[in-house]
C-alpha cells in the first residue's frame, strides 16, 4: 500500500509546526531548512515551507555540541535562536514561539504538518486523545528516542475518513507512562541518557519521510524503528494487517460525544 501526498499540499507553501527544538528538533529543523532550499531550487517556488517552532526552554551549557547550539547561544531561547539563525542565513520568515505548545488549544486548520520532538509521553497521549474524534486533514509526525533507540511515526491526528494511524492510535499505552523530566548537570550525564547520534538518526528518518512524500509524491512506509547500537532500522509499513498486530483496527469507529 502507498500513502500519497495530500492534494492541497501541491503548488502552495506547506505550513509546518515543530514542537521542541532540542536534540531531535534542532537537527530536524536543519533538515527542513536544507530541504526547503532544495525544493525551492527544483520548483522555483519562492516559499516552500512556512515553519513555526515552539519551545520555552533556554540553551544550557550541556546542550552545546550535543544539540545544534554553541557557547554563545547559552541562556538564549532555543526556538528563537534557531529561527533567527535560519531566517538570517536563508532570507526566510519562519517564526519562533517562546512557549509550550498546548495540545488542547491550537487551530488544526492552520497547520498541514505537526511535528513533535518531545520526550513527554503524556504530551503525546494528551495530543492524540484530545484530537482523536476530529476529522481535519492534519498530519502528525511524531519522533521519540531513548539512549540508543528511537521511533518515527506519521499519521493523521484525527480519525474517521482518514486511514493512516498516528502514534497514539498505535500505542495508546502512552497515556500510562509517567514522565520523569530532569536536566543534565554535565555532558557525561547527558550522553548517558541519549548517546551521540541517536537524535540525528531519528531526525534523518523523519525528514526522509517528508522528502519522499513531497519530492516523490508517495510513501510505502509511514515510520521507522531505529536501533543505533545494533545498527538496524526497521520500517513501519502502511499495512492494516501490521497495524492489527500492534492492536489497531483500521475499521474501528470511535464513539465521540
Amino acid at each position: 500500500m502507498k500513502f500519497t501526498i495530500p492534494n492541497d499540499w501541491v503548488n502552495r507553501p506547506i505550513n509546518i509546526s515543530l514542537v521542541g527544538a532540542g536534540g531531535t528538533g534542532s537537527a530536524l529543523l536543519t533538515d527542513l531548512f536544507q530541504m526547503s532550499f532544495l525544493l525551492n531550487e527544483l520548483s522555483q517556488q519562492q516559499v516552500y515551507f512556512n515553519v513555526t517552532v515552539y519551545d520555552d526552554d533556554d540553551v544550557s551549557f550541556t546542550n552545546v555540541g550535543k544539540q545544534s547550539f554553541w557557547n554563545n547561544d547559552v541562556g538564549l531561547n532555543k526556538a528563537e535562536t534557531l529561527i533567527d539563525r535560519f531566517n538570517s542565513y536563508g532570507g526566510l520568515n519562519w517564526k519562533a514561539i517562546n512557549k509550550k505548545f498546548d495540545p488542547k488549544k491550537f487551530d488544526p486548520n492552520k497547520i498541514d504538518l505537526l511535528i513533535t520532538c518531545t520526550d513527554s509521553a503524556q504530551f503525546r497521549a494528551c495530543l492524540g486523545k484530545t484530537n482523536q474524534c476530529d476529522n481535519h486533514p492534519l498530519l502528525w509526525l511524531d519522533t521519540g528516542n531513548c539512549n540508543h533507540s528511537g521511533q518515527v511515526v506519521l499519521g493523521y491526528l484525527g480519525q474517521s475518513i482518514f486511514t493512516l494511524p498516528n502514534v497514539y492510535q498505535l500505542y495508546p499505552e502512552l497515556s500510562k507512562i509517567r514522565d520523569k523530566p530532569s536536566d543534565s548537570c554535565s555532558h557525561h550525564e547527558a550522553l548517558s541518557k541519549q548517546d551521540w547520534g541517536i537524535n540525528k538518526k531519528v531526525a534523518l528518518e523523519a525528514s526522509g519521510l517528508i522528502w519522499q512524500l513531497i519530492r516523490h509524491g508517495a510513501l510505502e512506509r509511514h515510520g521507522s524503528f531505529i536501533n543505533l547500537k545494533d545498527g538496524y532500522t526497521t520500517p513501519l509499513p502502511i499495512d492494516p494487517i501490521h497495524w492489527s498486530m500492534l492492536g489497531f483496527d483500521s475499521g474501528q469507529v470511535r464513539v465521540c460525544d
